[in-house]
């Protein structure tokens, strides 16, 4: 388990009363911002610290929608106090009440909690949020259960990002979450594309983040504090790499003229363009291209 001080992102010790916010926040979409916002009222009206407790893996057979030095900074821009990143593995053979006693109310010195209307907890999952209250009430604290938030009929949730991101449907996550990038290194390409007049940057995408379905997509490129519109193509690069190629991200970064190489970058997708195919000529590539930047252009047009 380790603590971290928001404030100076410096890891400390827990040692005020807190109320604790529990949940994996992977995604920190609406459902998430619901168990944040009142962790952190609650924190103030009791005069206490807000605390957020997670893992520093996702459920089991599933793919990170942001890894966890994303998931802290999304947290951040909540207001709360602390981050506590624990092993799933060091507290999953404690019973719900063992869960409350020693992590909880121990480590945490919690006094309320928040949490979502699908929290479970326990050895095997087996309490859930009528436990939760039941062993906070009995010690005077008290729990905020947010209920579940729909959107055009399906529960917001991160299994559902999850699918959307695999499916392309980024244009869609937006209405309820920030969106779905990648921050990776700049690696060196083949730089055909610099060779024929549209220079792009490569990155792979980070080990264990779920990966979008191939394809190009509009996108936002943020190199420091300065923020670009972009094209970036996710797949294996058929055209120039014919069948030996593994999967990329290849990205043409509008109106900047630089050399990112060793540099870190974040890469927001806003929206799916089209399928990755093979063109017959590089000239038809380019070609392509040219018109996915206009499209980039006029999907940005207010800002850019």
């Amino acid at each position: 388990m380790i603590a971290y001080d928001l404030k100076t992102m410096q890891a400390c010790d827990v040692s005020q009363s807190t109320v604790v916010a529990l949940g994996t926040f992977d995604g920190c979409h609406l459902g998430h911002a619901s168990v944040l916002r009142e962790c952190f009222y609650m924190a103030k009206s009791l005069g206490v610290k807000s605390l957020v407790y997670s893992f520093d893996t996702i459920p089991k057979g599933e793919c990170a929608i942001l890894t966890l030095e994303e998931k802290i900074k999304a947290i951040r821009k909540f207001g709360i106090d602390y981050v506590v990143i624990d092993s799933f593995d060091e507290v999953r053979a404690l019973d719900g009440k063992e869960f409350y006693e020693h992590v909880l109310k121990g480590a945490l010195k919690s006094i309320g909690a928040s949490c979502g209307f699908n929290y479970r907890f326990g050895r095997g999952a087996s309490c859930g949020t009528e436990e939760l209250c039941s062993l906070f009430e009995k010690d005077g604290g008290s729990v905020h259960i947010s209920p579940k938030i729909t959107h055009q009929g399906e529960v917001v949730c991160s299994t559902l990002i999850r699918r959307k991101i695999e499916n392309g449907e980024v244009e869609d996550i937006l209405e309820y979450m920030m969106p779905y990038s990648i921050y990776a290194g700049v690696r060196i390409g083949k730089g055909l594309g610099k060779k024929f007049g549209i220079a792009t940057v490569n990155q792979e995408i980070p080990m264990g983040k779920v990966i979008p379905k191939t394809g190009v997509y509009i996108t936002e490129c943020e190199i420091g504090e300065d923020v670009y519109p972009s094209v970036t193509n996710v797949g294996y690069r058929p055209t120039t790499d014919g069948e030996n190629s593994y999967l990329n991200v290849e990205t043409h970064i509008i109106g900047y003229e630089g050399n990112l190489y060793s540099s870190y970058i974040r890469v927001n997708f806003y929206k799916y363009l089209r399928e990755e195919k093979r063109f017959e000529s590089f000239d038809a590539l380019k070609e392509q291209i040219s018109r996915d930047i206009c499209k980039a252009k006029e999907y940005f047009g207010y800002r850019y």
